[in-house]
């Protein structure tokens, strides 16, 4: 196993999905972002080369989703962003003295460990960045430095040009990497129906077929 901590940020319940809000109630909102989160938490804890995995979270009720799954849980008394939040994790990995970050989102249900475990192996050894790009081509979905420290993080519109960009400002060329499951996040209506795909026992498909959605 290589010293690789998984990081996941993750808003407030009560806070996430609002692209979905032209379509959905915020309690299935609030629903469905702990269903895909546990699936996610589920599919990092059996992937194969990660050392553990780290939530960050100011919600309550996600950080004792994330303790029950085994994760250790950074909890944040005042939320700063998403930025700061994966800062902060990996100030504190480093300082433990941890290889590297992998930092994903709580939003791709179709995660399947067999990509996680692909992802980290291929990296290369050293300081080295390694990324996969959202579905859109905009967002980044993974993003594995090592060591944790050393990389600015760029999250919001555009980051997968500014990780890129990050990266070669300190002299790393990064590694595109390419996994459908972790590049699929859920952030329109049209994203929902693309999860029939998902497996029976996943978390996320149960909700959406129980809501009818699928």
């Amino acid at each position: 196993m290589s010293d690789i901590w998984a990081v996941v940020p993750v808003k407030d319940f009560e806070l996430a999905k609002q692209r979905l809000a032209v379509a959905y109630s915020p309690s299935l909102r609030r629903a469905l972002a702990r269903a895909m989160l546990e699936d996610v938490l589920t599919a990092l804890r059996a992937a194969e080369h990660l050392a553990g995995v780290v939530v960050v979270t100011a919600d309550p009720e996600a950080a004792m989703l994330a303790g029950k799954l085994g994760a250790r849980i950074l909890f944040e008394h005042q939320v700063r962003g998403l930025n700061s939040a994966v800062t902060l994790a990996a100030r504190n990995l480093a300082i433990e003295g941890r290889a590297g970050v992998l930092v994903v989102p709580g939003d791709i249900p179709a995660l399947k460990p067999a990509e996680v475990a692909e992802l980290v192996s291929a990296h290369g050894t050293g300081p080295a960045v390694s990324l996969i790009a959202a579905h859109d081509g905009q967002g980044t979905n993974a993003l594995l430095a090592t060591p944790p420290c050393g990389l600015s993080f760029h999250y919001g519109e555009g980051s997968f040009a500014k990780h890129c960009a990050a990266a070669r400002h300190i002299s790393i060329e990064p590694t595109i990497c390419h996994a459908p499951g972790i590049a699929f996040d859920v952030d329109t209506p049209a994203d929902i129906a693309v999860l029939k795909c998902l497996p029976h026992r996943s978390n996320t498909r149960a909700l959406l077929e129980h809501e009818g959605l699928l």
